[in-house]
């Protein structure tokens, strides 16, 4: 299970000191859907994995950082229309916020993270827009691997979750074209049983959630 803690945390932009819960994960592989959501009881930890500053409503895994264009981002008209959107779950507006604020700084691998955790929130309340987030998760994603993110997960597991997200999105020939992918780079037999796992979802028109299961 993941390890919650109360820190004060300095706002990187406009200096302010807010207390925050803070994640310290340990999650096992094996705990994970094929997208990597937190199976169980760590999904508790999702209001945690992003933080809002109360002053100037910068939104970011951490707020002690910040990439030096954030605070002209924080301040843009696009950037406010994410958090002030009544159509959103509010968590589901904050990870949004924070995805367009990576993707406006080049970070497109912590982009994908925050617009799939915006998606978990939605589909949590059975919200339309958990399709939109997912879209943006995949463009985020696709990003980092065309322009080369260092933050970008491994091949596989890019590929797995691309594959996961055309999939709950109902573009099987995607998904099928991400599985491949995958498979060619998959290093253990865990994986190749995803990758099963996943076209066999895909094969009955399943776009439910899927744990990442194992045949013993």
């Amino acid at each position: 299970m993941d390890t919650l803690i109360r820190e004060a945390r300095q706002c990187a932009i406009c200096t302010n000191v807010t207390t925050y819960t803070c994640v310290h994960p340990r999650v096992p592989e094996g705990d994970l859907d094929l997208d990597h959501r937190p199976y169980a009881l760590s999904i508790v930890a999702l209001p945690y994995w992003v933080q809002q500053c109360g002053t100037c409503r910068y939104c970011a895994a951490d707020v002690r950082l910040a990439p030096a264009t954030a605070r002209d981002v924080v301040k843009s008209t696009a950037y406010l229309a994410f958090l002030n959107d009544v159509g959103y779950p509010f968590l589901a507006r904050e990870y949004l916020a924070a995805a367009h604020l990576c993707r406006m700084t080049t970070q497109y691998a912590a982009a994908g993270w925050h617009a799939l955790r915006a998606a978990w929130k939605c589909e949590d309340m059975s919200h339309p827009m958990a399709g939109y987030c997912r879209t943006q998760a995949t463009e985020a994603f696709s990003m980092a691997l065309q322009h080369g993110d260092a933050a970008t997960p491994a091949p596989y597991e890019v590929a797995l979750i691309l594959a996961d997200l055309q999939r709950r999105s109902g573009d099987a020939a995607q998904a099928l074209a991400h599985a491949a992918d995958a498979e060619t780079a998959a290093g253990t037999d865990a994986q190749r049983q995803w990758v099963t796992q996943l076209r066999s979802a895909v094969a009955t028109g399943t776009r439910t959630r899927l744990a990442r299961a194992l045949t013993r």
